[in-house]
């Protein structure tokens, strides 16, 4: 596995020292220059590999916040590489839309032929169609499922092997903010584009950009119901009919339902996206919105974004005290964006969950102000913004040093990464691990048959594993996403988890993940139960462990003195990733 840090000689652009000030802070916070370097790997990044720490404080902490603030300067060919095989996630939005319909067509085609010959059997019910067979008799999963677990599995590879590990912490806190379940219908291929051509492009962009972005998203547009917002049916035909006599429009390729003003995006964009719940928008506004969004919808022919004029309510509109004339057509959602990405609350909303990401889950309020001036003052430029948040003395002082719970995706990530494990891309196909990754796409969709599959086998998947741990990747129901107070992840039932994770990866029963306990151990001798465990929490914690877990760990898993028994490494290691210490970030 590649280390995260490569001394890649002078980073372009101006770097940005802070000198003396972190010198000052880091004397007053008590905490060495190896815990804060460990705090910022596992806050901008997904934790540290074995010589990380070292490598950051030789380059300096601050040269290194600023390289990561600039991915574009660092080197990730190794990663792309890795991520050759997946070619359903290299798929256009058309391409992708192909293959969903096929499917579809082909499943009520072979649902249609079981229920004909169940009735001509005199069966009173169908089963249900049997899988597609592949060559080797395995069951073959549809492509649209095989297209998940290709997304999910370049999201760990990300997380793990990335240089750009800042980049792929944004992405992840952006997707989050931007919730899209792909249990939702037509979200299992389209989430493919959102991820690769919304989110990824625009993290260190504007925020006004990221903005109509997502709000263009085929995926969050019929994920939160606006493909099918339009004007009232009585004013349908006649609107559609003025507008063919202006500008001809192709008919859709299927019978679509004219339902109506949807409100379900107008409310989110505000609520979720923008102002946050308390941003002094009323029900009013939201009908508003609801309106000046009416005729964004989606080409279900190809999976694009297409907006239809004869679906769209042409009336005067008021949004948050602002006038939007008549007859704007498309302009009118537009300008909504404009409003919305201006607005002091939406500064105030976006800059306290960047500060609850990165310091604490209840950020001081005099931060989060200074955080939502640097947004008005940039026009919502998120480098700044990320920036002004990882230079503030409040990221770097005592009172943020793990003092937040990682994510299941986190914790098992900065796992790999810690004891220098290896994530395999096993499959052209399907993915990692073979058809496993396609497979849980399946169980994430509420297949339960696959599910048990999945459950009963002895070795699963890293992405099986986050399921177990309660984020499945790309699959968060609700539209609010994981919250980003990081306490929801405490519970008995989530540290067992979280400690059987840790133990089936030192046992290698990760399928798609090679630990080798040597990478950790180096050249200690296994015959001195007190040197491996120096070690060990040296290499995986920098020696930053507390004495009662020091105690616990010397009875769990070093030998009784006098004990011919040598120490078993990797159930040492497997306790120290589960320890609480390892927990936190």
């Amino acid at each position: 596995m590649m280390p995260l840090i490569r001394l890649m000689g002078c980073v372009t652009g101006l770097i940005f020292m802070l000198g003396g000030a972190y010198a000052a802070e880091v004397q007053e916070s008590g905490v060495s220059l190896d815990q804060q370097t460990a705090h910022v790997l596992n806050r901008i990044a997904f934790g540290p590999h074995p010589g990380d720490v070292a490598a950051v404080e030789k380059m300096g902490l601050h040269n290194y916040i600023e390289q990561q603030l600039h991915p574009e300067t660092i080197n990730d060919s190794v990663v792309e590489q890795e991520l050759q095989p997946f070619g359903l996630l290299q798929m256009t939005a058309p391409e992708l839309m192909d293959m969903y319909d096929t499917e579809r067509k082909d499943a009520r085609k072979k649902q249609q032929e079981i229920s004909q010959a169940a009735a001509t059997q005199g069966a009173m019910t169908a089963v249900p169609p049997a899988a597609s067979q592949n060559t080797a008799g395995r069951s073959r999963p549809p492509r649209s499922t095989t297209a998940i677990g290709q997304l999910q599995a370049a999201r760990l590879i990300r997380a793990v092997d990335s240089q750009r590990q800042l980049q792929e912490v944004l992405v992840d806190f952006w997707s989050n903010h931007f919730n899209i379940d792909v249990k939702k219908g037509l979200c299992r291929v389209l989430e493919v584009v959102d991820d690769r051509d919304v989110i990824r492009p625009h993290v260190f962009g504007r925020f006004r950009d990221l903005l109509e972005a997502s709000a263009r998203s085929p995926a969050m547009l019929f994920y939160l119901d606006n493909a099918e917002n339009s004007v009232a049916r009585p004013m349908l035909a006649a609107l559609r009919m003025k507008d063919d006599e202006a500008t001809p429009v192709q008919p859709a390729p299927r019978k679509r339902k004219a339902t109506g003003i949807n409100e379900n995006y107008a409310r989110e964009i505000m609520e979720l996206h923008t102002l946050g719940v308390n941003g002094g928008y009323t029900q009013a506004d939201v009908q508003e919105v609801a309106r000046c969004f009416t005729g964004w919808t989606i080409d279900r022919q190809t999976g694009e974004f297409i907006f239809r004029p004869f679906l769209h309510d042409n009336g005067t509109k008021v949004v948050l005290g602002h006038a939007i004339p008549p007859a704007g057509g498309i302009q009118d959602g537009e300008k909504v964006l404009d409003i919305l990405a201006s607005q002091p609350a939406t500064a105030h909303f976006i800059s306290r969950e960047l500060c609850q990401r990165f310091v604490s889950d209840d950020p001081p309020e005099a931060l989060v102000v200074r955080i939502a001036a640097v947004f008005q003052k940039t026009d919502g430029d998120l480098r700044q913004v990320t920036e002004a948040v990882l230079t503030s003395p409040e990221f770097l002082s005592s009172s943020s040093f793990k003092n937040k719970i990682k994510s299941p995706l986190e914790f098992a990530a900065s796992a790999i990464r810690a004891t220098d494990s290896n994530l395999l891309a096993t499959d052209t196909t399907t993915g990692f691990g073979r058809s496993r990754a396609a497979l849980e796409g399946g169980a994430v969709l509420g297949k339960e048959q696959s599910r048990e599959r999945l459950g009963a086998m002895k070795q699963q998947s890293l992405n099986w594993h986050l399921y177990e741990l309660g984020e499945p990747l790309f699959a968060c129901t609700p539209p609010t996403g994981y919250k980003e107070n990081s306490k929801i992840w405490v519970s008995p039932g989530a540290l067992i988890e979280r400690l059987n994770f840790a133990m089936a990866l030192t046992q290698r029963q990760v399928e798609d993940v090679r630990f080798d306990p040597k990478n950790i151990l180096g050249t200690v001798d296994v015959d001195k139960p007190d040197a491996v465990l120096d070690q060990c929490v040296s290499a995986l914690m920098q020696g930053d462990i507390s004495s009662g877990t020091r105690q616990v760990l010397e009875k769990a898993a070093l030998p009784i003195q006098g004990d011919s028994k040598t120490v078993d490494p990797s159930k040492l290691i497997a306790l120290i990733l589960g320890s609480p210490e390892f927990q936190r970030k």
